[in-house]
Order: C-alpha cells, then sequence, then structure tokens
C-alpha cells in the first residue's frame, strides 16, 4: 500500500509543478540492488509520461513502450527490458527495428552496464541523445582517416 501511495505521489507531482529532467542517464552508476535499478527506471518513466507503467502497457504495444521509454531513460538494453518486463529477444528485434526506421540511436563505445556490471552499448530513442552517444571517448586516429595539411 505505502509502494502504491508513493507511486500515485510521483505520478501526480508533475502536475504540481515540479521541473524533471527529459532524459535520465543510467551508465555511470552501479546498482547492488537490481531491483531498485528496476524501480527507478520504472519511477522516471512514470514520471516524465505521467500515468503508471500498467496503464502504459495496457494503452501502447511493446514496441511502442520500448520507444517511448527510452526517449525518458538512456541504459542498456538488459537493464531496460528487464526493469519494463519485456523479453530480451524481443528486445532485440525491437532495437533493431527501431535502428532501421532512425528512432533509435546506439552508443558507439562501450559503456558498463548498470544491470550486469558487464560492457554493453548504450541505447536511447531522445533526439537529444543522439550527438552524445555518436561521439567517441577514443581520439585516436582511424587506418583510413586522411589527414590534410596546407602548405603555404
Amino acid at each position: 500500500m505505502k509502494n502504491q501511495a508513493r507511486r500515485d505521489k510521483l505520478t501526480h507531482s508533475k502536475a504540481n509543478g515540479k521541473q524533471f529532467k527529459y532524459s535520465q542517464n543510467f551508465i555511470g552508476r552501479q546498482y547492488k540492488n537490481k531491483g531498485l535499478l528496476s524501480d527507478v527506471i520504472v519511477q522516471t518513466i512514470e514520471k516524465n509520461t505521467g500515468t503508471s507503467l500498467l496503464q502504459l502497457k495496457d494503452e501502447l504495444s511493446e514496441v511502442d513502450l520500448f520507444t517511448l521509454g527510452l526517449k525518458y531513460v538512456t541504459t542498456t538494453k538488459k537493464a531496460y527490458c528487464t526493469a519494463l518486463g519485456i523479453a530480451l529477444e524481443a528486445g532485440c528485434r525491437y532495437k533493431r527495428y527501431l535502428e532501421k526506421s532512425g528512432i533509435l540511436v546506439q552508443s558507439i563505445n562501450k559503456v558498463v552496464c548498470p544491470y550486469t556490471n558487464h560492457y554493453a552499448y548504450a541505447l536511447s530513442t531522445n533526439p537529444n541523445e543522439f550527438k552524445r552517444l555518436r561521439t567517441s571517448n577514443n581520439r585516436q586516429l582511424d587506418l583510413f582517416q586522411m589527414v590534410y595539411y596546407d602548405k603555404d
């Protein structure tokens, strides 16, 4: 009962005038309790949409739910699928479909997954995150990258 009251308070707090970040980044944070990570992901989606996860699951298909949630959360596929209760195999299909459509972007560099503590790619459907995910942290020159200098 306390959890339901807390969720109701969180879902209605957007109407009370509180401002939330558009996208929550879970990369770089390590959660020892995997249930806590799932709860935080679900709460972030509920805060930004203004509806509960159960209502979203009733109203939307799994592909639409996968797309909608990644607008507000930037994390790995494993952490995201386990939080929403989507099968990982289905998440792979949705990811491939959304990447081909140009809606979803995967990071160039691998990051530490907050769920498994292994290296994986970060995902997002938030257009504000696309540039950050597409840039590499590696400053090494590519083998085929040509550098031209102007001779005066």
